[in-house]
């Protein structure tokens, strides 16, 4: 975004953090988990389709600019090598102001960016805007920062980001698996399970439509039954609620006379399944649908 500012203030800060050597996605992620515990609130993210930029701003009375340099100023400095980033506030009298962070030499330096010239000790709101090199990477981290702001500790995100997020080093790439999980927590767990977590509702409906229509044994319900057998299922009531949603969108029918179980698709074609249930999704199907039966 362009704006007409006629002066520009810089002065030199001391870094209260170091930067690891991370990637540009990851070290947003850190940002936005860093902004949200010092000023104590979440972000309104925005991401316009077919855009590259993305948006997030908080809404706060005051913040202090040096103390914001200080902490923040290394992280966006670092980010802004691979993608610009542009920072703004409200001066007094309701002016706008830029930040931005450079170096001179090896000295950090803040900028600050105005129509007036004076520079600003406090600023009223805050707001980010992220330029990226495609609009795939932009709504891939629409994502990310959504998942964040929801404290989730996974994400499930389909394979048109995988290019992206392996890129990034957000995720292993395993095309046995239904989508790219990535990991929100600073140590990522050994146990699929935890990947449960990161499904949508959505992404909940397309597995039991790939199971009940396609035949697809996805590994998802292996972690699925693991989990249930623990007892241990996150968000257990949405996978009842997506597979009711599938069964009635593709008009498929079960029946149970006499002890007898039949699940008949949309032509009236019985859908069958090993007599002792033995796959994993065949196991959380029956769970779902007769919740009593050990």
């Amino acid at each position: 975004m362009q704006f007409h500012f006629e002066k520009t203030l810089e002065k030199r800060y001391e870094p209260q953090v170091t930067v690891t050597n991370e990637t540009p996605a990851w070290l947003m992620i850190c940002l936005a988990e860093s902004i949200k515990d010092w000023i104590g609130q979440s972000p309104r993210i925005f991401c316009k389709s077919e855009e590259p930029y993305l948006q997030f701003g908080y809404e706060v009375l005051t913040f202090p600019v040096a103390e914001f340099a200080q902490i923040f100023g290394p992280l966006i400095y670092a980010i802004n090598q691979a993608w610009p980033v542009q920072v703004f506030g409200m001066g007094s009298q309701d002016e706008l102001v830029e930040l931005s962070f450079t170096k001179e030499g090896t000295a950090p330096t803040i900028q600050q960016k105005n129509v007036s010239g004076i520079p600003c000790a406090e600023l009223r709101d805050l707001y980010f805007c992220v330029k990226f090199p495609d609009p795939l990477a932009a709504d891939c981290m629409f994502r990310l920062l959504d998942a964040v702001e929801k404290k989730s500790a996974a994400v499930a995100l389909e394979w048109e980001y995988a290019d992206f997020l392996e890129q990034q080093r957000l995720a292993r790439i395993d095309r046995t698996l239904s989508y790219c999980y990535v990991s929100l927590e600073e140590e990522e767990s050994a146990d699929p399970v935890g990947w449960l977590s990161g499904l949508t509702l959505q992404q909940k409906c397309e597995l039991w439509r790939m199971f009940l229509g396609k035949r697809l044994f996805l590994p998802e319900f292996e972690w699925l039954r693991d989990a249930m057998l623990q007892g241990a299922v996150p968000n257990w009531i949405e996978w009842h609620l997506a597979l009711y949603r599938v069964l009635e969108e593709e008009n498929i029918r079960f029946f149970c006379k006499d002890g007898q179980f039949e699940l008949l698709d949309k032509e009236g074609h019985r859908i069958y399944f090993g007599v002792d249930h033995s796959e994993a999704a065949e196991q959380v199907l029956m769970k779902v649908l007769f919740p009593l039966n050990q």
